[in-house]
């Protein structure tokens, strides 16, 4: 089953609403007005566009390291005041989680010295995988070991139906870029690591019906090395890379690599993008990386089910191309502090990590960390 995400319009009104999140920049040229209205634009309910009442929207800007967050009325309006000229990015949505169905729309928006702007975005039904990178955990748990070795992911299957991951790839990005992303149509993976078995042919790999798959660097009880280091005795799943003799638990089943590099699965403590593809087609090819050539994996978009792009710093340059995730996920993020970004809801995916991602204090390993009531 493919979950759909319905689209919102922002339009011109003007009505301030209430807000919670971080502090408002100041600036001198803070005092732009952005008014928005949220509608309906999919057709489903009528053929005219509608107002969203009730809908989240949210402001995140790079420029200024800035969010915050509001709340549409009943005529789908919110009127923000107060802004700083800068460069800011607008999600807003309405999530149904009981049907597991998310209204969205999202836009980019330069506010220069005006006093009032308004703008539009036109968006119709996406479809998603039903399997989506729920959780990556990846700081680091103890900076006094400069220890990250118990980093895992979690999938999720939002559908009604046992999936199987036979024969599909966890892919690691380069972390340099190579060339210009929105240019192929293919990603550059630096690690490919393969579950067992044949795509649509064995079932070695089962997921269950909106259930999470743990997927372990090392199945190791790292609490040993630290009280802040997580326990992955109880993966799903851990990568073992045989020519690096790397760490190997019996007791839980391996994914194997196909890429050469005498590496275990570790990701970038800071930034790096990993992405979930069927592996029905993937290709070796050599890239220049600098001065030299290097042997990489490309890895047609197509076949990619889902991305998470992450960075500390959200003006880093991206590792993949936007159209398989259009932000960055972790902003703020501090190395070695035991924390971990999580889907705000599992299965709901916007193709937009610093949206659908949020950093939480614990990693939950094979669960939902609980969430807060919003303000």
């Amino acid at each position: 089953m493919r979950k759909i995400l319905t689209v919102l319009l922002v339009f011109p009104v003007g009505l301030l609403l209430g807000s919670c999140g971080e502090e408002k920049p100041g600036a001198p040229d803070g005092d732009n007005v952005l008014t928005l209205v949220a509608m309906d634009t999919s057709g489903v309910s009528s053929e005219e566009w509608l107002p969203v009442p009730g809908a989240t929207v949210r402001l995140n800007s790079p420029t200024f390291h800035y969010q915050e967050t509001f709340e549409t009325d009943e005529e789908g309006r919110v009127v923000i005041t107060d802004l700083a000229a800068g460069d800011y990015t607008i999600m807003a949505e309405k999530i149904n989680v009981e049907e597991n169905v998310l209204i969205l729309g999202q836009m980019t928006k330069q506010l220069l010295y005006d006093p009032a702007a308004t703008d539009t975005i036109l968006m119709s039904y996406m479809q998603t995988s039903p399997i989506s990178i729920n959780e990556v955990y990846y700081c680091g748990c103890s900076a006094s070991a400069y220890y990250y070795y118990d980093q895992f992911f979690e999938l999720y299957n939002s559908s009604s139906d046992t999936l199987y991951l036979d024969g599909h790839i966890m892919c690691r990005s380069t972390q340099v870029q190579l060339f210009d992303w929105e240019s192929v149509d293919y990603a550059v993976a630096y690690f490919v690591y393969i579950f067992p078995g044949t795509r649509g042919v064995t079932k070695e790999c089962p997921i269950p019906p909106k259930g999470f798959l743990v997927l372990a660097g090392d199945a190791y009880d790292h609490s040993l090395v630290s009280g802040l280091c997580v326990d992955m005795t109880s993966a799903d799943w851990e990568f073992c890379n045989p020519i690096e003799f790397d760490y190997d638990n019996p007791s839980v089943p391996n994914i194997d690599p196909i890429t050469l590099w005498s590496r275990d699965f570790t990701i970038n403590i800071s930034h790096v993008a990993i992405w979930l593809a069927t592996g029905e087609d993937y290709y070796f090819d050599f890239h220049f990386d600098g001065d030299n050539m290097k042997e990489y994996v490309n890895v047609p978009i197509e076949t990619i089910l889902d991305a998470v792009e992450y960075s500390s710093n959200p003006d880093s340059p991206k590792y993949v191309t936007i159209r398989i995730d259009a932000g960055l996920g972790g902003n703020g993020m501090t190395r070695y502090s035991a924390r971990s970004i999580e889907r705000r809801y599992p299965g709901l995916d916007s193709n937009n990590s610093t949206f659908d991602f949020e950093i939480i204090d614990t990693p939950t390993p094979g669960y939902q960390h609980p969430r807060e009531e919003e303000g």
